[in-house]
């Protein structure tokens, strides 16, 4: 088990610390836990659940009276708090239903009348509830800790596997083949998942054809990302893009390499330690996203989308739970890339108070300090297009190794953008004329300062192509995408940096004084000095 939560959960008893709550679908493997620890400090276990009443840790009933009823169960547990000598867990498995906001009232006095008394009378007992996720009333803030519970460590995990393998090798008609190499494969694929999970991903895998071997991986590894994805909070993202695939970006794209080999043994040995992040802000449509997909797949790591939209909810409590849970999945199976997209939209309402209680206040707390403070190989990729919703805490040091900012590509990046999607549609990209392309989806087109973002590159070469169609519709048999079917189109695009050019200024002017530019400045990539300036961010040349 984790040494850190046994320790930390060993001192919250010690201390006194009157109501515990540990959120986790495990609730067997957290009996087991809390068994242990009892059994070390010299503590009798009893478990409440709504369908036994109180029984003892063995399964015996521990009342001649019927405690199934909560208040009975709690005045039970005073009962036998006072006795002489008497140290005690008492842990109750179905409480959350019984003291969230829709239950009685009573149920929540009750429950905080025996905290004060564990304090003001010296018992020496605690209360222990068990929950997926608990529900944190106003009235209860003051009197609960919230203790997290790890998912099983690797170590953990490879016990587990062994232990499922051991029950069924050598049964008739069964077949297990895993070498060691297999095994710690199976244990990288299935790091992040509760033990019922693990062992159900197996199950599943022997009754399908009666084997474990080399071939199961795959499916292990798909339901893993099933699982992850239930949680409705993250996104197991499946990408097989590269960097290539991103046009211009140059000096992302070097800083992003450099990093690449910084996870592992080796680097630790080396003394380099896992870089915490990058802050991708800018121009929306210029390639953050896409540079997040694609760096999952050059560094061969997971990418786990986080929706802050779904970190919010209505119940009191259970965004702070929605977040924890978030952070501990990608921690578990780290190394892992956690992409946080737009996250300025989930941290709206950190600076002005806002009407929700603090509950944004306290998420994005506990996500900044889990930032600061973090030392599992979890890289952060995180994208804004709004650079005033972003709160200041969030920008200084130590949070992210470095900001970039993605500006409208400059004519190089076109060419290089166009040549990416024109090459995707199976065409010849030396039968184009890129710098006349690139030209045209800029100021010789729309005027100073005004050229088309990636996203509206990608548009325009599909619409071009849907030109070329027509034209073969019409009765051209030897119609396909040229240079004419572009000329043609682009009179019809009307360029986001237009529409919003006095937005954007702005977000260069900012990006100037505070980001470096995710591009190889101007000069670099041999274009006048002209149109220099319009590039935003520190340029840095490599």
């Amino acid at each position: 088990m984790n040494q850190n939560f046994n320790k930390n959960l060993t001192d919250y008893i010690k201390a006194r610390y009157a109501v515990l709550v540990i959120e986790s679908f495990e609730e067997e493997r957290v009996l087991r836990e809390l068994q242990g620890i009892a059994q070390s400090i010299n503590h009798q276990v009893f478990i409440w659940n709504s369908t036994d009443g109180v029984i003892y840790a063995n399964g015996s009933s521990a009342s001649q009276e019927k405690t199934l009823d909560f208040i009975a169960a709690l005045k039970f547990c005073e009962n036998r708090a006072k006795e002489q000598g008497s140290r005690n867990l008492f842990v109750f498995c179905d409480a959350d239903g019984y003291l969230n906001s829709k239950a009685p009232a009573v149920n929540r006095r009750r429950l905080r009348d025996f905290a004060i008394n564990i304090r003001r009378k010296g018992y020496k007992s605690n209360c222990i509830i068990i929950a997926p996720t608990f529900e944190l009333t106003t009235d209860l803030q003051k009197e609960i800790t919230i203790v997290d519970f790890p998912l099983p460590t690797r170590d953990e995990v490879k016990v587990i596997i062994t232990s499922f393998l051991n029950n069924y090798k050598g049964m008739q008609g069964v077949d297990i083949d895993v070498s060691k190499e297999l095994l710690e494969k199976f244990v990288d694929a299935s790091v992040g998942l509760t033990k019922l999970e693990i062992e159900n991903s197996f199950a599943r895998a022997l009754v399908s054809d009666r084997r474990i071997d080399a071939s199961d991986l795959k499916g292990i590894l798909s339901e893993k990302k099933q699982i992850i994805r239930k949680t409705g909070i993250l996104e197991y993202i499946d990408s097989q893009l590269n960097l290539n695939d991103v046009g211009g970006l140059q000096t992302l794209k070097k800083w992003l390499e450099l990093r690449s080999h910084c996870f592992g043994d080796e680097a630790l040995k080396y003394g380099v330690k896992p870089p915490k992040g990058v802050l991708l802000t800018g121009i929306p449509g210029c390639g953050k996203s896409l540079t997040a997909k694609c760096v999952a797949t050059a560094w061969s790591m997971p990418l786990l989308r986080l929706d802050m939209g779904k970190i919010f909810q209505g119940i009191v409590g259970s965004s702070e739970s929605n977040m924890r849970l978030a952070l501990k999945t990608a921690e578990a199976i780290s190394p892992s890339i956690l992409w946080i997209d737009e996250i300025e939209k989930g941290l709206s309402g950190t600076s002005g108070g806002g009407g929700d209680g603090g509950t944004s206040t306290r998420v994005f707390g506990h996500l900044l300090t889990w930032m600061q403070e973090k030392t599992a190989p979890v890289f952060v990729f995180a994208t804004a297009n709004n650079i005033n919703g972003l709160p200041p805490e969030l920008l200084r040091k130590g949070r992210f190794d470095e900001i970039f900012f993605v500006d409208f590509p400059t004519a190089e990046e076109r060419k290089k953008i166009l040549s990416i999607h024109i090459s995707k549609l199976g065409r010849d990209v030396s039968k184009f004329d890129l710098d006349k392309l690139a030209s045209l989806s800029g100021e010789q087109t729309f005027g100073k300062d005004v050229v088309l973002a990636g996203a509206e590159l990608e548009a325009w070469v599909a619409d071009s192509l849907i030109q070329s169609f027509s034209r073969k519709i019409d009765g051209d048999r030897d119609a396909d995408l040229s240079m004419k079917d572009f000329e043609k189109t682009i009179t019809h695009v009307v360029p986001m940096g237009q529409m919003r050019k006095e937005e954007f200024t702005k977000i260069r002017a900012w990006a100037n004084e505070n980001a470096v530019s995710a591009s190889l400045s101007q000069t670099a990539q041999s274009e006048t000095l002209q149109n220099e300036e319009f590039i935003g961010g520190r340029k840095l040349d490599f």
